[in-house]
């Protein structure tokens, strides 16, 4: 069991790194829209969406690039099978880059310098680490669990770890076994049947009558389940999601920049106007 929760660290660790370099992608995007407004924008060289786009574009290979050399050195290191790479590669080596390269620029959008893009980015990064089910498990977070589910670090953690060591025996180690005495005249298996049969585990000495020796996961699954409410069916459903997360970070990269860089004035009061606007012709009419 402690091997599985080596393999579940690892591959938080491994989410967590991009942090760092989103946070030095935030800085050309921002430098690159500084010159934009001062000199593009006021020459009518090219629009805004034509620069948010190119912004887009330009990091995507590079992040694809190094989501993949880092793949290659961390994956087979660890000790996952090599017949669930292909998953696990599209996952963290294609759509997570494509995931944080995508947020990382929807925030600095509505950021008026590196360093604010750098303090909101952080903020909005310990809320979705924090509450993954990694650091708190499921069972322990309480109130907060409605964080946990819209935590978009949570079907990626649970995409890759339930796909790489998902439906797996667990051998349990010596010292992870737990001693059981049994009632007097009865067989350790005969004894803990009912409770194997509900919760799960297995006995490596089912047929002593004293000092059972207990194991409370049989498979990766219950284990996973029971601890950290991973699941191994719900991988491409996980892969799913962190598209739809993209999709939304598109979205709201190029609303985030038309509200606080393009837009004029306040939004309140161009609504304000435009319901002025709308009465005026009414009375006309």
């Amino acid at each position: 069991m402690q091997g599985t929760q080596n393999k579940l660290f690892s591959i938080f660790i491994a989410t967590i790194m991009s942090i760092p370099l989103s946070n030095q992608l935030q800085a050309v995007f921002i430098d690159y829209r500084n010159i934009y407004e001062i000199r593009e924008r006021a020459s009518r060289t090219y629009s805004w969406s034509a620069m948010l786009t190119s912004q887009l574009l330009v990091e995507l290979p590079w992040n694809l690039l190094g989501s993949s050399l880092f793949f290659f050195c961390w994956y087979w290191t660890v000790g996952f099978a090599s017949q669930r790479a292909g998953y696990t590669y599209l996952l963290y080596g294609v759509i997570f880059p494509v995931y944080y390269t995508t947020i990382a620029q929807a925030i600095a959008a509505m950021s008026p310098n590196a360093v604010i893009a750098a303090i909101l980015f952080s903020t909005l990064f310990s809320f979705v680490i924090t509450f993954n089910g990694v650091l708190q498990p499921f069972s322990q977070l309480g109130w907060w669990k409605w964080m946990y589910r819209v935590s978009p670090f949570t079907y990626l953690i649970e995409g890759l770890l339930g796909q790489a060591i998902g439906r797996k025996d667990i051998n349990c180690a010596q010292k992870e076994f737990v001693t059981i005495v049994p009632p007097s005249g009865r067989a350790c298996a005969d004894y803990m049947q009912q409770f194997i049969a509900r919760s799960g585990g297995y006995l490596s000495n089912p047929d002593a009558t004293s000092n059972c020796e207990f194991c409370p996961a049989r498979t990766t699954d219950q284990f996973l389940g029971r601890s950290f409410n991973i699941q191994y069916s719900h991988h491409w459903r996980n892969a799913g999601i962190m598209l739809g997360f993209t999709l939304f970070n598109v979205f709201a990269l190029y609303a985030l920049t038309y509200m606080f860089r393009v837009r004029q004035g306040s939004i309140f009061g161009s609504l304000k106007s435009k319901l002025q606007s709308r009465k005026n012709r009414q009375t006309k009419l």
